[in-house]
C-alpha cells in the first residue's frame, strides 16, 4: 500500500481488519461446531461398538455353548465312527437343526470337511475346508470366514472319544452365524447411525441406500477413505457423511472393519443458514464503517494533502512554496517544523555536499601519502646503504634492485591513480585472442618470486577471438589473479579460469580457494582505496579492473564468495563500439 494515498491506506487497513474479525469469528463458530460434529461421531462409534460387542458376545457364548453341547452328544460321535462321508452327511442334518445355526461343519481329525450345511447354500466342502485349516493353523477356536461375499462368525470344537489317556479324536465341528444386513440393521438401531460392514475392500452388509453402498466400496477399493479411527468426511451419491471406522477382527485372515455414517445434511443446512448470517452481517458492518469512515478521514487527512503538496514541491525545488498550519495540534506542529526545515534545508545540504568532498579528498591523499612515504622511506634508506655499500660490504646490485622496485611502485600507484582519473573509455580495441591476453596475464604472475609456484588453471574453448584492448586487459586479468593469489594461502592455493562464450559475449570466472570477501567490503570491493588485511594493498588494483572492463562495456561481479573461495564473474562484449583515443585525463 505504499503508493496509495493516506486515506486509501486508512481505509483498506479498516476493511481488512472487519474481514478478519469476521473471518475470525466464522472460523471459531464453524470449529467449534465440527468438533462437537466429530466429539458425536466418536460417541456414535463408541456406542456402535459396544453393541456389536454386545451382539457378539451374547451369540459367541451361544455358539460356543451349542459347540460343545453338540461335540458332546453320543449320537454324534457314534455318527463320526462311521467313517463314512455320505453317512455322516445326511445324519449331521439333525444336529445342524438342533445347533440353529447358519453354518454347520465336521470334519475328520485330517480336517477333510465331511458334512456341510448352510441356511444360504454356495460354499463347497473345499471352501470350508480351507477355512478351517487356517482357522486350526492360527489355533483358534473362534474366527472369521470369509468367501463368495459372505462372511461368518465360527465357533470351532473337537470332537473326542473317551477321556483322559484313552481320549480319542473323531474330528472336528464348527458352527456359525452370517454377518450380514440383519446384523448391520441391529447395530444401525442401537448406534443411531448409518453402518457399514467391510471385508477385503468390500461391503458385505450396511444400512446405506445401494447407490451409497456402491459408492462407498469403490472409494474405499480406491484408497480415498481412511482407516484411523479419527472422524472424517466423505461425500457419497446421495448425501455427504461424517465418518469412523473400528477394526472389529484385526487378527483374522480377512479385516473386518466398521463403518459408522453421521449424515450431515442437517448439520451443513445449519452451517449455510450460520455462514449466510455472519456474511450479511459483515458486509453491513464494513459498508457502515466505510461511510462513517470517508467522513472521519476526509476532516483527518485534508491537511496531510497540504503537507504533501508543500513536500513535493521542495523536492522539486521551489523553496517559496508556503503552506497553511490547521488540522489537529500534531498535524500543526508538523507544519510549522516544514517551514522551519525548508529553510534550514538548502544551507545544509550544500554543507553536507562540500563535507563529503573534503572528507573523500582527504581518504584519498592519506591512503596515497601513506603508500608514497613507505615507497620513498624504502628508496631514502636504501640509498643510504648504497652510500655506504663498501664500508659495510654490502652487495650493490641488491640495494640497487630494491631502489628500483620501489620506485615502479610508485610509478604503478601514480599509473593507477592516473587510470582511475579518466572519465571516459581509453582503450583502443582492436582484433585479438582472449586466451592470450590471459595467459599472458597467468606468465606475469608466475614472473613474481612469491607466486612462482602458484598453481593456476585455465580452462577455455578455442573460439575466444574478438575485439577488445589487449594491453588494457592484460593488466585487469592480472589484478584479478595477484588479489586470487593473495587471498589464498601459500601451501593450498590454487587458483581457476574458466573462460566461455556465448553469441554475443565472453564470461571469465577466476576462481580461489581462499577464505572469501569479507562482509565489510563485500559491496565496496571494486571501489577505490578499499582494502582490508594486505600488508600494502593501495585499494586500486581492483578498482582499475572494474574500470577497464567499464571501458569495454563489459561488467564485473562477486558471483559467490564463502569460506571455501570466491567466484569473480567478469562479462565482456565480442565486439567494442569506437572510442576517442585522445581523452585527457581530470588530474595529472
Amino acid at each position: 500500500m505504499a503508493h496509495f494515498r493516506l486515506r486509501t491506506q486508512l481505509f483498506i487497513a479498516t476493511v481488512l481488519i472487519i474481514f478478519g474479525l469476521t473471518g475470525a469469528l466464522l472460523l471459531i463458530i464453524h470449529h467449534t461446531v465440527r468438533v462437537e460434529i466429530q466429539k458425536q461421531v466418536r460417541e456414535g462409534t463408541e456406542v456402535s461398538v459396544r453393541a456389536f460387542e454386545s451382539v457378539q458376545r451374547q451369540r459367541e457364548l451361544q455358539l460356543s455353548r451349542t459347540a460343545a453341547m453338540l461335540a458332546d452328544i453320543p449320537t454324534l460321535k457314534a455318527l463320526m465312527t462311521t467313517e463314512h462321508n455320505l453317512t455322516i452327511q445326511d445324519g449331521s442334518a439333525t444336529f445342524w437343526k438342533l445347533a440353529g445355526s447358519d453354518l454347520f461343519v465336521l470334519a475328520k481329525p485330517d480336517k477333510e470337511v465331511v458334512a456341510l450345511h448352510m441356511t444360504k447354500p454356495g460354499w463347497s466342502a473345499a471352501a470350508a475346508a480351507r477355512h478351517l485349516r487356517d482357522s486350526i493353523d492360527q489355533s483358534e477356536d473362534a474366527s472369521w470366514w470369509y468367501d463368495d461375499g459372505r462372511l461368518y462368525w465360527v465357533f470351532i470344537r473337537p470332537i473326542i472319544a473317551g477321556s483322559g489317556n484313552t481320549a480319542q479324536p473323531l474330528g472336528l465341528l464348527a458352527v456359525g452365524y452370517q454377518v450380514d444386513s440383519t446384523v448391520a440393521q441391529q447395530l444401525a438401531v442401537m448406534a443411531g447411525n448409518q453402518i457399514a460392514l467391510t471385508t477385503d475392500e468390500k461391503v458385505i452388509a450396511s444400512t446405506l441406500p445401494s447407490h451409497d453402498e456402491s459408492e462407498l466400496e469403490r472409494k474405499i477399493q480406491s484408497g480415498n477413505i481412511s482407516s484411523s479411527p479419527s472422524p472424517s468426511e466423505i461425500s457419497l451419491e446421495t448425501d455427504d457423511y461424517a465418518f469412523s471406522s473400528v477394526s472389529l477382527k484385526g487378527g483374522s485372515p480377512s479385516l473386518v472393519r466398521c463403518y459408522v455414517l453421521v449424515p450431515l445434511v442437517p448439520v451443513n443446512n445449519f452451517m449455510r443458514r450460520l455462514n449466510h448470517t455472519i456474511y450479511i452481517v459483515g458486509a453491513l458492518a464494513v459498508l457502515f464503517s466505510a461511510v462513517l469512515f470517508g467522513f472521519v478521514a476526509n476532516r483527518i487527512t485534508h491537511p496531510l494533502d497540504d503537507l504533501v503538496s508543500g513536500v513535493q514541491a521542495l523536492a522539486a525545488g521551489d523553496f517559496t512554496y508556503s503552506i497553511t498550519p490547521r488540522g489537529s495540534s500534531e498535524v500543526v506542529k508538523l507544519s510549522t517544523a516544514f517551514a522551519q526545515m525548508r529553510g534550514q534545508l538548502l544551507t545544509s545540504q550544500q554543507q553536507r555536499i562540500e563535507t563529503e568532498r573534503v572528507a573523500a579528498l582527504a581518504r584519498a591523499a592519506s591512503s596515497l601519502s601513506h603508500d608514497l612515504r613507505h615507497y620513498l622511506a624504502t628508496v631514502v634508506a636504501n640509498a643510504e646503504f648504497l652510500y655506504e655499500a663498501d664500508e659495510l660490504k654490502m652487495n650493490k646490485k641488491e640495494i640497487y634492485e630494491e631502489i628500483k622496485a620501489a620506485s615502479n611502485q610508485m610509478t604503478d600507484l601514480i599509473d593507477s591513480l592516473r587510470e582511475l582519473s579518466y572519465q571516459r573509455s581509453t582503450i583502443s580495441p582492436v582484433p585479438a585472442s582472449l586466451s592470450q591476453v590471459i595467459r599472458h596475464a597467468v606468465e606475469a604472475i608466475h614472473a613474481k618470486p612469491e607466486f612462482r609456484n602458484a598453481r593456476i588453471a585455465f580452462s577455455a574453448p578455442d573460439d575466444l577471438e574478438g575485439s577488445f584492448d589487449p594491453r588494457k586487459l592484460e593488466r585487469a586479468f592480472f589484478n584479478l589473479l595477484l588479489n586470487a593469489c593473495e587471498a589464498t594461502e601459500d601451501q593450498d592455493r590454487i587458483v581457476t579460469v574458466d573462460a566461455r562464450t556465448t553469441d554475443s559475449t565472453f564470461e571469465i570466472r577466476v576462481i580461489d580457494n581462499g577464505s572469501g570477501v569479507h562482509e565489510s567490503i563485500r559491496n565496496t570491493l571494486f571501489d577505490p582505496f578499499v582494502s582490508l588485511g594486505k600488508p600494502n594493498g593501495t585499494g586500486l588494483g581492483l578498482a582499475i579492473v572494474s574500470k577497464i572492463v567499464s571501458d569495454h562495456t563489459g561488467s564485473i561481479s562477486i558471483e559467490s564468495t564463502s569460506k571455501a573461495g570466491t567466484v569473480v564473474l567478469v562479462q565482456l562484449p565480442k565486439l567494442q563500439p569506437s572510442v576517442p583515443t585522445d581523452v585527457q585525463p581530470t588530474i595529472s
